[in-house]
This record gives structure tokens, C-alpha cells and sequence, in this order.
């Protein structure tokens, strides 16, 4: 969608791809200077993000050295600005997967220090949408928009609102683009910003030209009115051009071609002030189009040659191949066979791979109709003389066609059944390793019940008893006799504790989310630091198998984080949309090496057979900053 790739880059750069060089030359002066730390780290930052537009690797240079410097004095947010730039970079020169782990470095410094993260949300969105995860980038943008309103961040959710009308669009959800371009617009229509003011008219549009597409051409005339008027009040001259340039083409397609005309000229002649030699090409041979309509013969041929001269000079072949279809289409309802055969073969020498069919089945009727004009009895011959030449080889190779045939049908059923007994075995296999990871889990789970009933019938009786005998020697009144009972008392209390972990009654009573928010509570009344749980959603409807090892890998990772990382915060997040399921257990511990997570012990492990049992996606990112641990379950795959 063009249009909102224009808007893209306005609102990005707003003329900054011009002063570019210069801003560079000011920071790099700044950099020789005596100044405070502060000053120095943003400097280095502002070349990272500044580089973005000239050279991608040179800002990863200074991303890095920004990063580094803001560490050595404690600067976080240009520490997670660092990061987003260095990402940013990566991102511009399509290295996907670098781009990801830095932007949520970005991400994990930005929420451990509360810093704003609405431009970590907007890269993110782009990386996925260029990545082709359109609903994960859908997800992306929503979560940053509802940050961007708890913040107040007017510019964030207005450049949101308008790539996730453009994920929309490449979803074919032309509607849901429409509705999240025109809440857009009425930010921009209240906004004190002179920037998103600015940008009303652009967007206005590009909902026309939605409009255009779904063929509602009166909507899209409507609304290109509007954005003519806003950027008449901008003084936006290349948009105003853009707006008679559509609004003529549409008078055209609906009939109205002394309208048409008059708007195109006034597009014409802004085109040719400001000297957009690509624009000014698509108003020459959309004005040649309309004058062919009125049927004005030497018009056409000013307007469409001007446009092909220009094209020419420019050397865009789309546009070469739009010029030669349009004038072909144009001579043709003139009558001009000759012409509009000329330059039918031209636009085939340019067009488009996926229209090479078509093209050559329309460039075949109009050589057919020219031919015929002129040789018509020659051309009778030749096809009478084809044509039993064609019965000929007909009748000598239909037994060959029908055996080639039958090989490629033979071949095709022996393919299909080869590929059903190998997604056969690989089903039995997959259902056999199902089963395994059940019984080891269900055993698991059995000895766990064992344990905990030895642990409170017997253990925690014991301990009672010994209380029991040692308070009724209280009345001698030996210190050491209190002490003891309140260390049984404090054992008992542990001993409970450990019970309820190995089996806790709200997983057989309550769903998962209380089971989780009691655990949870009762962890933070044993252990520092304190965990934090959220849920957002839903209520998830699960099996209790399925609720079991959820819970299991909660309990799992965070035993890790107390015991190993030496986190001094952890978040547990569980949310539920629809049929997805996503858990994220986040701490701001130590690390681990990833590489090596599968060797790394008895825990892991189990984790593991857990995960593969659920058939879940696992997302791990670990590092000095701390571990994300992150699983994605489809509600309808769970046991």
C-alpha cells in the first residue's frame, strides 16, 4: 500500500534524510569536546540512531560504543536506546534474527529501569511484519498502543494506529485498515503536534484510495475531498498534487471527463513546479487516458510520448509497462490497431511475470485483429493449413500423451501414498513419545502424592509429638525447652509448605490461574524477593493433566530463579486470547548459557519432557541482564 509507506517515511524523517549529513558532522565535532558523561553517552547514542540512514554498519559501531559507555556510568536509558538503534540497524539491513535480540535487550533494560518502551513496540511490529509473522506483529502493535495510552504518548499511538493499518491492509482486512486509518485521523485532527497535523491529509488519502481499490468510488472521491481540503490548510503542495491526481483519475473512471481534465491539469501543474519527474509521468499518460475518452487524438499522443519520455529517463520499468498497457488500452478504443499493437508488445517486454498469461493471450487477440485488416484471405489459408496440420500430429501422438499421462498419474498416487504412510509413522511415533512422557509424568506425579502424604502424615505427626511432649516439660522453665518448640513449630510450618508444593490442593479444587496465584502467595510468604503474578484474559478451560504441568513448569522455573540466578525480581505472566495460551516466567538473574540448557541438569530436563508433552513453542533468552523463559500452547493441542 503505497500510500502508507509514504506516511511511513514522513513521519520517520520529515526532511531529516536531508540534514542528515550535516547533524552527523555536529555530533562528531561534540565528540572532541571536554563534557559531563552524560553528554558524551548521548552523543555517541544520537550517531547510532543518525547513521541509521547512511550507513547501517557504522551505526552498529556506534550503538555499541554508546551501549558500552552509558554501562560504565550507569545511563540506562541510553543504554536501551543503544540497543534499539543497534537493532534498528540490523533491521534496515535485513538481519532478521540480530534485530530480535537486540530489540529485546532493549525491552529488558526498558522494563527493569521503567523506562518508556513505545518505539521498542514500533520496531518490533516492523521487524515482524517484514519477517511475515503478521499476527504476532498485530499482537505487538495492540500491546504498544495500550502503553502509548497509559503514558500519554499521543505520537507513538498515532504512528502504531497507522502500521497496523498497514499489516491490515497486506491482510486483506481492508475495512479494519480503514477504521484504524480514520482513528488516525481524528488524532491528528486535535493534535497540538504539528507533525501528525500535518500528516491528516496523507492519510485521509490513503483511506481513499482504499476505497478505490474495493471499487466504492464515490467513498474514495469523498474522501480524497477531505484530504484536499486538510492539505490545503497544511499548504502541503506535493499532497494537494496527489489529490487532484486522484481525484481527476476517479472523475475519469466514473464518466465525468471535463472534470476529470480540469483536475489533472491542476495536478499537472504543481507536478511541474515542484519537478517530480515521476509524478509528473503519471499525471502525462493519465491525461492521455482521458483525452482518449473524449476521443481528442492529438492530445493522447502529446500526453502519452511526454510519459514515456519521462519514463524513459527514469528507468522504472513498472511504470514503463503501466504507460505502454494504458496507451494500448487508450489506441484501442480509438480504432488504432496498429498503435495499439505496437505498444501492447512494448508493456510485454516490461510487465509483470505473474500477468505473463493474460498479456500474451490479449496481445494475441489484438494481432489477430490487425492481421485481419490487412491479409485476411493469406491468413484464412495459414490457419485452414495449421489447423490440419494440427489434426495430424493430433491423431500420431495421442497414445504418447495418453502413456505420458498415465506415468505422471502412476507416479503421483505412489508419491501420495509414500507421503500418508510417512506422516503415518511419523503420527504413531509422535503418539508413542506422547505416551511415554505421560506414564514418566503421571509416575512423577504419583510419587510426588507419596511423598507429600509421608511428609505430613508422617514427618509433620512426628514433629507434633515431640512439641507435644517438650511443652509439657515448659514448667521447668528452661529457655532452651521454648526455643526448641518454636523451632518445631517454624520446622512444621516448612514441612506444610513443602507438602502443598509437591501437591497442591487448589490444582484439584480451583483452575489453574488460583492454583498459580496461591502458589504464588505462599512462596512469597517463605521466600525473598517477592514473585510478581499477572494474568491477562481469559480464564483458560484445560485438562488437568494439561493444568498439572503448567503449573509444574512454573513451579520449575521458579525454584531456578531463587536458587540459581539469585534474581531479586521475578514476573510470572500468564495470558490467554482466544485459542493461544502464552506463559512467561521473566527473572533479572544471572543467566544461564542456552546453548548447553538441555545438559544442564535434572530441572531443565524436566522441563522439557514437560514442554514436549504440551506440544508447546519455547522461547528462551538468557544473559547477564537475566532469563525470559516464554511458552506459546494452542488450547486445541493440549492433552
Amino acid at each position: 500500500m503505497r500510500i502508507l509507506m509514504r506516511l511511513f517515511l514522513f513521519l520517520m524523517s520529515s526532511s531529516l534524510f536531508a540534514q542528515t549529513g550535516s547533524i552527523i558532522d555536529s555530533l562528531k565535532l561534540e565528540l572532541v569536546k571536554d563534557q559531563a558523561d552524560t553528554t558524551r553517552a548521548m552523543v555517541l547514542n544520537d550517531l547510532a540512531y543518525y547513521y541509521l540512514y547512511q550507513d547501517t554498519d557504522t551505526a552498529v559501531y556506534y550503538g555499541h560504543k554508546a551501549y558500552d559507555f552509558a554501562e560504565e556510568i550507569g545511563y540506562h536509558k541510553v543504554r536501551a536506546n543503544a540497543k534499539l538503534y543497534t537493532g534498528n540497524a540490523f533491521l534496515f539491513s535485513n538481519r532478521m534474527d540480530s534485530a530480535e535480540v537486540f530489540y529485546k535487550q532493549a525491552f529488558g533494560i526498558a522494563k527493569k529501569h521503567e523506562l518508556k518502551k513505545s518505539a521498542i513496540y514500533s520496531s518490533l511490529g516492523m521487524l515482524y511484519k517484514n519477517n511475515g509473522k503478521l499476527d504476532r506483529a498485530v499482537r505487538i502493535y495492540y500491546e504498544g498502543i495500550i502503553e502509548d495510552e497509559k503514558e500519554g504518548n499521543e505520537y507513538g499511538k498515532f504512528i502504531k494506529l497507522n502500521n497496523l493499518a498497514n499489516v491490515y491492509s497486506i491482510l486483506e482486512n481492508k475495512q479494519k485498515s480503514i477504521e484504524l486509518l480514520l482513528e488516525a485521523v481524528e488524532i491528528s485532527e486535535n493534535s497540538e503536534n504539528p507533525n501528525i497535523r500535518y500528516a491528516s491529509g496523507t492519510i485521509l488519502n490513503g483511506v481513499g484510495a482504499i476505497y478505490i481499490e474495493l471499487g466504492q468510488l464515490e467513498e474514495g472521491l469523498t474522501y480524497f475531498q477531505r484530504s484536499l481540503e486538510a492539505n490545503k490548510a497544511n499548504e502541503n503542495k506535493r499532497e494537494i498534487a496527489r489529490n487532484y491526481q486522484n481525484i481527476g483519475a476517479t472523475q475519469s473512471k466514473l464518466g465525468n471527463y471535463t472534470e476529470a481534465l480540469d483536475y489533472l491539469k491542476k495536478a499537472f501543474s504543481l507536478r511541474e513546479e515542484l519537478a517530480d519527474k515521476k509524478e509528473l509521468t503519471e499525471t502525462y499518460f493519465e491525461l492521455g487516458n482521458t483525452y482518449g475518452k473524449l476521443k481528442q487524438n492529438a492530445q493522447v499522443k502529446f500526453h502519452f510520448d511526454r510519459a514515456l519520455e519521462l519514463g524513459l529517463e527514469l528507468g522504472d520499468q513498472a511504470l514503463l509497462s503501466k504507460i505502454y498497457q494504458t496507451r494500448s488500452n487508450t489506441y484501442e478504443e480509438l480504432g488504432e490497431s496498429a498503435l495499439a499493437l505496437e505498444s501492447y508488445k512494448l508493456h510485454t517486454l516490461y510487465r509483470d511475470s505473474i500477468l505473463q498469461e493474460e498479456n500474451l493471450k490479449n496481445v494475441s487477440e489484438i494481432e489477430t485483429k490487425y492481421e485481419t485488416a490487412k491479409k485476411d484471405k493469406e491468413l484464412l489459408a495459414q490457419n485452414l493449413e495449421i489447423e490440419q496440420a494440427n489434426g495430424r500430429l493430433q491423431s500420431r501422438n495421442a497414445q504418447l500423451y495418453f502413456l505420458l499421462f498415465s506415468l505422471v498419474l502412476l507416479g503421483y498416487v505412489f508419491w501420495q501414498r509414500q507421503k500418508r504412510k510417512n506422516q503415518e509413522i511419523d503420527s504413531l511415533k509422535k503418539e508413542h513419545q506422547i505416551k511415554t512422557l505421560e506414564s514418566l509424568i503421571q509416575g512423577e506425579e504419583k510419587e510426588r502424592f507419596r511423598i507429600a502424604r509421608e511428609l505430613h502424615d508422617g514427618v509433620n505427626g512426628d514433629l507434633s509429638a515431640i512439641k507435644f511432649k517438650l511443652s509439657a516439660l515448659s514448667d521447668k522453665e528452661n529457655p532452651a525447652i521454648g526455643e526448641a518448640v518454636a523451632m518445631i513449630d517454624d520446622s512444621c510450618k516448612q514441612v506444610r509448605a513443602i507438602s502443598h508444593n509437591l501437591v497442591p490442593p487448589s490444582l484439584e479444587n480451583f483452575n489453574l490461574v488460583e492454583a498459580l496465584e496461591e502458589y504464588i502467595e505462599n512462596t512469597n510468604g517463605i521466600h525473598q524477593p517477592e514473585i510478581d503474578f499477572q494474568h491477562l484474559g481469559e480464564h483458560p478451560r484445560l485438562s488437568k493433566n494439561a493444568e498439572i504441568n503448567i503449573f509444574r513448569i512454573v513451579q520449575e522455573l521458579v525454584v531456578n530463579a531463587l536458587k540459581h540466578a539469585e534474581a531479586q525480581q521475578i514476573n510470572v505472566q500468564l495470558s490467554c486470547r482466544e485459542e493461544e495460551i502464552q506463559l512467561t516466567v521473566e527473572d533479572d538473574g544471572k543467566g544461564f548459557d542456552t546453548s548447553a540448557q538441555n545438559k544442564s541438569g535434572i530441572g531443565l530436563s524436566n522441563i522439557q519432557s514437560r514442554v514436549d508433552y504440551l506440544q508447546a513453542d519455547k522461547d528462551v533468552l538468557s544473559n547477564q541482564e537475566g532469563t525470559s523463559y516464554t511458552l506459546s500452547m494452542n488450547k486445541n493441542l493440549l492433552p
